[in-house]
């Protein structure tokens, strides 16, 4: 009776280690943006953490490109672009630790 009871007692204290909290993920160092308009993004900014991140160069249409993200805490960006028809998109709000490519669209 007092060995089920301390083998009780030993897997209720190991519980706690097995069931482990989720882990963080980790903080995303770039993104991939993606101008799925038929015209060209002037220009493209990524907010994290207080800082601004641009786009050296005008995204063309149909385009893909590669930017550098400052270090992040945490996985959320906010993401405002201008096109080349004065066209400007609402500053949105993503989680790049989800997805990793920004799709720019009409």
């Amino acid at each position: 009776m007092i060995v089920r009871i301390l083998t009780a007692t030993s897997l209720l204290l190991a519980a706690p280690a097995a069931i482990a909290a989720p882990t963080k993920p980790k903080p995303v160092s770039a993104v991939v943006i993606t101008n799925s308009r038929d015209v060209p993004a002037t220009d493209v900014a990524i907010g994290a953490n207080g800082q601004t991140v641009r786009l050296a160069k005008p995204l063309g249409a149909k385009a893909q490109a590669t930017l550098r993200l400052p270090k992040m805490a945490g996985c959320m960006v906010v993401v405002a672009a201008v096109f080349e028809d004065e066209a400007t998109s609402e500053p949105s709000e993503l989680d790049v630790c989800k997805d990793r490519t920004i799709r720019l669209t009409d």
